[in-house]
């Protein structure tokens, strides 16, 4: 795999991201939130519901 400007981990065969999924709100109204990176220092989105994250990977990754 190759670093492309240490923001982007590109390879031949894919990508790496990096997920975090945590829970925001008060007890009981509590949500699922996500945010993606590419990479290990690539820029950072912010989602606020588990489908917008996962529709935004799937334009991503449909994109090869």
């Amino acid at each position: 795999m190759e670093e492309d400007s240490g923001a982007q981990l590109i390879g031949s065969d894919g990508r790496v991201y990096v997920l975090r999924v945590w829970y925001e709100g008060q007890t009981g109204v509590r949500q699922w939130r996500a945010s993606i990176r590419i990479g290990t220092n690539g820029e950072r989105r912010h989602f606020a519901t588990i489908d917008d994250c996962i529709e935004h990977l799937y334009g991503e990754l449909s994109k090869r």
